[in-house]
């Protein structure tokens, strides 16, 4: 196999020769058919100590078995034997549920060639300076600090790995560098990858799925509804179980409406039909925790976890799904001051239809021809002069209410500035409905109006209606609305 520049560089790193009596000395390693001894290394043939293996007692080997088996299966936590080539001699089957990688996949393959090419250097130097952590004819350092790189799985998708490496090159039964790694925070370093999302302005339900994958993969997988002004929104892997599991609102409905922890074994309370959904996921039970805001206690939402193991919540488990929780309600929460200040941008002060910004940001957003009305309050100018400003400005709020309550729920109504308001009609409206909705508006405008400490006041309404592009459509409803007050004078 050719090797690339890293990958030399990486020998050298690992393999140069030391100076004699060097405890960073590589003894001689073999692999199978090279005569190297190929034998299953028992217990008895490990080194007693570090010096020439004399006095410690031997491991029974039913020991030995036992504690492979535990790296092998451990929920969280990958163990990799790797030559002083770099070469991955054997790798857990836990890679599997941790990293997402198929370990037969990586037996005898360099292991520097699913590191990022930005952090390979990093960690070259690192080995160099492992090396130089040695001490002669003294135990072996595992190293100065944990290797901190990111990682890429069989699927694409990069994660951040913290790894303790042992170098054991110069025990001549483990002649190698043994890893033992774990996920350090999910896909990109899981809280660093929610911040960039949120200073990216990403979509919120994409962001609440990367604080959905905080949840520790050795639990089970994990979704995040947050609530909002729209309604809820649902952020998990929309590939994975969760993104398919979630979908059904009855895992967490119950939750966000009475903000009650659900951690219960084997499904309990929840719908025979739903806990067959998740069994046939692979998963044995669901918990259900709410996620409220720090100081209201508010609920915001909630985090479910369908887990690999029939167990309850508690204290040894909820601790790897409290950094989600605590996300998840940062993201909300600012979700919705996002919500308030954009609702705000968009709304008149007074009378809390839409501005002129939000009449402009409709018509931008259409594909195709709009019809539009823009109304002028008859003798409004005489409400202002006789009662004062304070009456004129509750007329305004009155008449704004009566046109939201005369259209429909996709029409906007915005005041178009002073005393004119303006309605723009949804793409489904008829054209033969415009007339009778408009002469409703008209109707809704003209009822009588009962100041909260005044006499009954009556106003009216002109009304110019256009059908047009959007470019255009307000200019020629503003001409039809001259066009209807002339009429209006000369009548």
């Amino acid at each position: 196999m050719v090797m690339t520049p890293d990958e030399e560089a990486a020998d050298a790193a690992v393999t140069d020769d030391p100076a004699p009596g060097s405890a960073t000395g590589t003894a001689p390693h073999g692999r199978p058919g090279d005569g190297a001894d190929d034998r299953a290394h028992s217990a008895d043939d490990a080194p007693h100590s570090p010096d020439d293996g004399a006095d410690a007692p031997a491991i029974p080997a039913d020991i030995a078995a036992r504690l492979l088996r535990a790296f092998d299966r451990s929920p969280s936590t990958v163990t990799t034997l790797i030559d002083a080539d770099l070469r991955t001699r054997w790798i857990s089957q836990s890679t599997r549920w941790v990293t997402g990688t198929d370990p037969a996949q990586r037996q005898g393959r360099r292991s520097l060639e699913r590191v990022h090419p930005d952090d390979v250097e990093a960690i070259l130097h690192a080995l160099s300076q492992l090396r130089a952590a040695q001490a002669g004819r003294e135990p072996a350092i595992p190293v100065v600090e944990p290797l901190r790189y990111r990682l890429r799985n069989d699927d694409g998708r990069w994660y951040t790995m913290e790894t303790l490496v042992l170098n054991l090159l110069d025990d001549p039964v483990v002649n190698g560098l043994v890893l033992i790694g774990r996920r350090a925070g999910g896909d990109l370093d899981g809280v660093g990858h929610v911040v960039d999302l949120l200073v990216a302005d990403a979509p919120v339900a994409e962001v609440l799925a990367a604080c959905a994958r905080l949840v520790p993969g050795y639990l089970g997988v994990g979704a995040v509804v947050g609530l909002l002004d729209d309604g809820p929104v649902v952020g998990a892997p929309p590939d994975g179980p969760a993104g398919r599991l979630c979908r059904d609102d009855r895992w967490w409905r119950d939750t966000v409406r009475d903000g009650e922890v659900r951690g219960s074994v084997a499904f309990a309370g929840f719908p025979d039909d739903l806990a067959d959904s998740a069994r046939a996921e692979g998963f044995s039970s669901a918990w259900v925790l709410p996620v409220t805001d720090a100081t209201s206690r508010e609920v915001l939402g909630c985090v479910i976890v369908w887990t690999r193991i029939d167990v309850e919540l508690n204290i040894a488990t909820e601790h790897g799904i409290r950094q989600a929780q605590r996300l998840a309600s940062m993201v909300i929460a600012e979700q919705r001051r996002h919500e308030v200040l954009r609702r705000e941008a968009l709304t008149d002060p007074l009378t809390g239809v839409g501005n002129r910004t939000a009449l402009l940001r409709r018509l931008d957003g259409a594909e195709g021809p709009v019809t539009v009305a823009l109304l002028d309050l008859d003798r409004f100018k005489p409400v202002n002069d006789r009662h004062g400003h304070a009456a004129g400005d509750q007329v305004l709020r009155i008449v704004a209410a009566r046109l939201q309550g005369a259209v429909r729920q996709q029409d906007l109504v915005a005041r178009y500035g002073g005393d004119e308001f303006a309605v723009v009609f949804g793409d489904d409206m008829p054209a033969d409905r415009v007339t009778p909705a408009v002469e409703r508006i008209r109707a809704a405008v003209a009822m009588p109006i009962h100041l909260a400490a005044g006499p009954t006041l009556s106003v009216g309404a002109s009304v110019g209606v256009a059908t047009g592009e959007p470019a255009e459509v307000v200019q020629r409803a503003d001409a039809a609305l001259y066009r209807a007050k002339q009429a209006r004078d000369q009548a």
